[in-house]
């Protein structure tokens, strides 16, 4: 009767193993979608397939992404706004360092101008996260719109260390635009970093519109502007036509072609994408590693894996973050 007992006790908890490495097993399957989709800043996965997905077990992905929040994009996406809100609420007990949930909420109540809750959770998201420019840049935007210039300083001075190019030019354009600082201070905080910054032609553009000032942007500049602010509003394909219209008035600007190529991307316009990436590579061969990033994305989507891990070891080369983490998730 004993040995009956651990018998099928024992068989109780070989099912129940095998139940739950199942569910991990599952579970990885679905992240690998889901991961490659917040990496490359997508949200193709048709609404059947993300309702089908469990979130709570596991609970993380194996990037401590919660799946919560990963799954709460395209609930967003969707309009489905409160069961986004409180997913994302629900995934920051999940993993309360990471700072991706507070970055996807303030970025829906800066959308919907509620400035107070954009503050409050961007800024959980910048101090999680300070060296992630993404974050950065909507802090520093939410700061920009509530006119926060000291704040703003402050907040830069906590990563003026890590001589981050996207940072900087964050910092700088928030200035203008605040317009409590002189063209010249900024025109000196700029010069102090291009003696440390590597590749500091990518300054050209912030150098143009301090040099001019923002009280008398040429068509050029606002052209410039108007591009960042339809690309933050995630209006990619209109910030892409103005990346494009100024990669024609300036030519010699590679960054211009690589901003056009990579909002085309993100709008699904993969054929002009394309184009431009090659363009990119082809005439200016920039050192960052960023545009052959991305171009390699563009191949995985394509089903051309091949050349997708071609163009990622590249970018790894160039010293470009995150290219390791896909060569090691889809170069296997």
């Amino acid at each position: 009767m004993i040995k009956k007992s651990i018998s099928l006790f024992l068989m109780f908890i070989f099912l129940i193993s095998g139940f739950l490495n199942y569910k991990v097993f599952r579970s990885f399957i679905d992240q690998a979608f889901l991961l490659y989709e917040f990496n490359a800043y997508q949200l193709n996965l048709p609404s059947e397939a993300i309702e089908s997905f469990n979130v709570d077990f596991p609970n993380i992905t194996v990037t401590t992404i919660p799946m919560k929040t990963l799954k709460a994009r395209y609930l967003m996406r969707d309009s489905a706004v409160t069961q986004s809100i409180e997913l994302l609420h629900q995934s920051r007990k999940d993993n309360q360092f990471l700072g991706i949930s507070e970055f996807e909420l303030s970025k829906y109540y800066f959308n919907n101008k509620s400035m107070d809750s954009a503050l409050y959770y961007s800024k959980i998201a910048f101090e999680a996260l300070p060296r992630n420019a993404l974050l950065s840049r909507l802090y520093f935007q939410v700061l920009t719109k509530l006119k926060k210039d000291s704040l703003l300083d402050e907040s830069f001075n906590k990563i003026k260390e890590y001589n981050n190019v996207d940072q900087l030019s964050d910092y700088l354009f928030s200035k203008l635009e605040i317009g409590k600082t002189t063209r010249e201070e900024l025109g000196l905080i700029l010069k102090s970093y291009k003696n440390r910054i590597p590749n500091s032609q990518q300054f050209s553009t912030i150098k143009t519109l301090i040099n001019i000032g923002s009280e008398n942007l040429s068509d050029y500049g606002k052209i410039i502007i108007d591009a960042e602010t339809l690309f933050a509003k995630e209006k990619f394909n209109e910030a892409a036509n103005l990346y494009d219209m100024a990669s024609r008035l300036d030519p010699s600007e590679y960054t211009h072609y690589e901003n056009a190529a990579l909002s085309y991307y993100k709008g699904n316009s993969l054929d002009n994408a394309e184009r431009l990436f090659k363009k990119t590579m082809r005439t200016f061969n920039p050192k960052t590693g960023k545009v052959e990033f991305y171009y390699g994305l563009l191949m995985y989507e394509k089903n051309e894996k091949q050349d997708a891990c071609k163009f990622w070891n590249i970018s790894k080369e160039k010293g470009f973050l995150g290219s390791q983490r896909v060569i090691d998730t889809f170069c296997k």
